[in-house]
């Protein structure tokens, strides 16, 4: 069934993707909802300056409850440093969130770096993957993430079909 085919294609398992009705909605969920859950951890969230609005527009619902959001600033090649995300991760970050490929400028970021260099204890890592996913290949054990976004629009998929895999 489809379930099944989102997760052969990015390398998780059926049970574990949840249909959404855009990338819009998959993002909100992943970043309210992972925010939300850990909130007993701590309230510090860290994404990139280039986030699609949907994911910066959560973080900034997430302020108003009391979260801090640390921006990754990108360099001249719209491109996150992973020591630089490294280097904001507190004890009280609960999530991190990258996205895989920008849709506007095309730079793919270093997503597994970005992993291997959070604690292993430490955030969830969620990645933004609508403008990548059924493009260039994506892998979430790979890339070693816990979340990711993605939209079957962006890849001959019917409108109206996305999906959020939590591991």
């Amino acid at each position: 069934g489809a379930r099944e085919q989102v997760a052969a294609l990015i390398g998780g398992a059926p049970e574990e993707v949840t249909f959404t009705s855009s990338g819009t909605e998959a993002n909100n969920m992943a970043i309210k909802g992972i925010a939300r859950a850990r909130a007993d951890r701590g309230k510090h969230i860290v994404v990139s300056a280039i986030e699609h609005f949907s994911v910066l527009n959560s973080t900034r619902t997430l302020q108003k409850e009391g979260f801090e959001v640390s921006l990754v600033p990108v360099d001249s090649n719209g491109t996150v440093d992973p020591a630089e995300v490294a280097g904001l991760v507190r004890p009280d970050t609960v999530l991190v969130s990258i996205m895989h490929a920008s849709g506007e400028v095309g730079t793919v970021q270093p997503i597994a770096e970005i992993a291997a260099g959070l604690p292993k204890d430490g955030p969830l890592f969620h990645t933004d993957a609508v403008a990548s996913a059924g493009n260039i290949p994506v892998n979430v054990k790979e890339l070693g993430l816990h979340a990711l976004s993605l939209a079957g629009n962006q890849f001959n998929g019917p409108r109206g079909s996305a999906a959020l895999w939590v591991r």
